[in-house]
């Protein structure tokens, strides 16, 4: 594929994404996607045979990127900390400034708005978004592992990997808040009370805070 018919493409995969955040996949035709990314209809599909293959290649797309910003954050994490839980606590600072920064559109989760419509796809697409959530959960439990291994928390038994689909949760709340409010300001929310949960959780000084937002900085 040639660098322009690229361009094309990841610039109707950027407006069709835009279109179901907004609206749901069902109601995201294929003329709206058209108009959004200024092309013809031929043109769309040039690219993609179906709405349906559109579909895949956007979940894929999607998920590759979250692959990728998880791994980017939590070595940012590990460069800005060296205790494992001052790297979970600004794992998810990280996660929460970005939230603010980059809006409800940008933040919000294509994985819980293809759940809303989960009838509507097939089978190969579910597998990504399990397989992606699965990669979440398996870089952050993995951390938090380590931080119980060090700091045990105030209340016993917790397993690192259920905080870490609690923080999951936390993502697809965020973007569940937006849809319903309309109120951008709120995006980052469910990510602020997490961390600070987990900073009750593990019993985090006041001065052991001060530092970790220090070390964000």
């Amino acid at each position: 594929m040639s660098k322009k018919a690229e361009m094309t493409r990841d610039r109707i995969l950027d407006a069709a994404q835009a279109q179901v955040m907004e609206r749901g996949f069902a109601a995201t035709s294929v003329d709206a996607i058209q108009e959004a990314a200024g092309i013809s209809r031929g043109t769309f599909f040039y690219h993609f045979a179906s709405k349906d293959e559109l579909a895949r290649a956007l979940i894929e797309r999607y998920a590759r990127q979250d692959h990728e910003l998880t791994e980017s954050l939590m070595a940012r994490a590990e460069n800005l900390a060296t205790d494992p839980l001052q790297q979970a606590l600004v794992f998810m600072g990280l996660f929460e400034e970005l939230f603010r920064e980059v809006g409800p559109v940008r933040a919000g989760c294509l994985f819980a708005s293809y759940s809303y419509e989960a009838q509507l796809f097939d089978e190969e697409t579910h597998r990504l978004i399990a397989e992606s959530l699965e990669h979440f959960r398996r870089i952050f439990g993995g951390k938090l592992e380590q931080a119980i291994a060090r700091h045990p928390p105030v209340v016993p038994g917790v397993d690192p990997y259920e905080l870490a689909d609690l923080a999951s949760a936390a993502f697809q709340g965020a973007y569940v808040l937006w849809r319903v409010t309309n109120e951008s300001e709120r995006i980052a929310m469910p990510i602020e009370h997490f961390r600070k949960y987990l900073e009750l959780l593990f019993d985090v000084r006041a001065e052991r805070t001060t530092d970790i937002v220090a070390a964000k900085a």
